[in-house]
């Protein structure tokens, strides 16, 4: 991903397979060549006791995080646990329930692999990114907020190509990157997924969802950076009639800051502020920075609008649509 590889082992085959799929549009055969992280899924109770009587760092509705010099152990209440060995780019994953054991790996790669795209000048943004005949367009909405439903709309268009459902890349020169990784629908969505490549996922703290693997979209997917064109700021409304009207840039600064500096609704982003210590968060204002720039650069180059989305889908996906033409 981006340069850093990442290798899978364990005796679950079956959670190896997801994780697989997860990530598929990055996946390479082995080249022989040494990962620079390697994860290890082990089918088994946590092993409490060789990891020495550690003392909690913070909490979460999640987790119990512990952190020691050069090692950081999460405890998914007794059900799980995944231990972090720094020095080695080592992940152990421990549990006997596949879909807790599945999500901890999933949650964890998301994490280091923001650390490293942050680290490439590559920083997520909180988005739904397209690209059509005038370049890039990233649609800035809430969790929840409608990008998945416009996700699957573009998937069935001619001429639009699809960066990232949720999280594509904006990098200094206010490009974005492709960043495509499973889409996930409420089951009372499911007809809108085409058929095949799709498998039900249990969650942590919510309700199941279905995905769609990159697989079933993969030939929709925007392989080379585009030029950020129109950066949308979404919002909802009860109606059915939908809207696009041209904004300032100045009215997207707060969305940016949220969506993308922060990174709000984006894993490792918010989550960092709330879960660490102020000395924590401060250590961190470089990567706010080369955030900050990459969404400067953006904002530069693009005209801003502001979606307002009704209950009609179709009206939808029309307002956003000359965006794409």
């Amino acid at each position: 991903m981006y340069g850093l590889r990442i290798g899978l082992r364990g005796d679950w085959p079956e959670v190896l397979e997801e994780i697989g799929l997860d990530f598929g549009w990055f996946s390479r055969t082995d080249d022989g060549q040494r990962a620079d992280l390697e994860i290890e899924v082990q089918r088994r109770p946590p092993d409490y006791d060789r990891l020495g009587e550690l003392e909690a760092a913070y909490v979460t509705p999640r987790n119990v995080v512990f952190q020691q010099e050069g090692r950081r152990v999460v405890d998914y209440f007794g059900r799980a646990v995944s231990v972090l060995d720094r020095p080695g780019n080592r992940l152990l994953v421990q549990g006997e329930d596949r879909h807790l054991v599945h999500e901890a790996a999933y949650q964890f790669l998301l994490s280091r692999i923001g650390e490293h795209l942050d680290a490439r000048g590559l920083p997520r943004i909180h988005a739904l990114g397209l690209v059509g005949g005038q370049g890039g367009v990233a649609v800035m909405l809430p969790s929840g907020g409608g990008k998945t439903t416009l996700a699957l709309q573009a998937l069935r268009q001619d001429g639009v190509r699809l960066l990232s459902e949720d999280t594509p890349l904006l990098d200094r020169r206010g490009m974005l990157h492709p960043f495509p990784l499973r889409i996930g629908v409420n089951a009372t969505d499911a007809e809108k997924l085409p058929e095949g490549s799709v498998r039900e996922l249990e969650r942590m703290e919510f309700h199941p969802k279905l995905v769609l693997d990159v697989d079933a979209f993969a030939d929709r997917i925007e392989p080379s950076p585009s030029p950020l064109r129109h950066l949308v700021i979404g919002r909802r409304s009860l109606g059915r009639a939908a809207r696009l009207e041209p904004i300032s840039r100045s009215a997207a600064l707060g969305p940016l800051l949220r969506e993308a500096v922060i990174g709000v609704g984006v894993y490792q982003g918010m989550e960092f502020v709330l879960q660490r210590g102020l000395r924590d968060v401060l250590g961190n204002l470089g990567t706010a920075r080369t955030r900050a720039r990459s969404c400067a650069a953006g904002l530069a180059r693009a005209r801003v609008w502001r979606l307002t989305l009704g209950r009609d889908h179709e009206r939808n996906w029309a307002a956003i649509r000359p965006l794409l033409d």
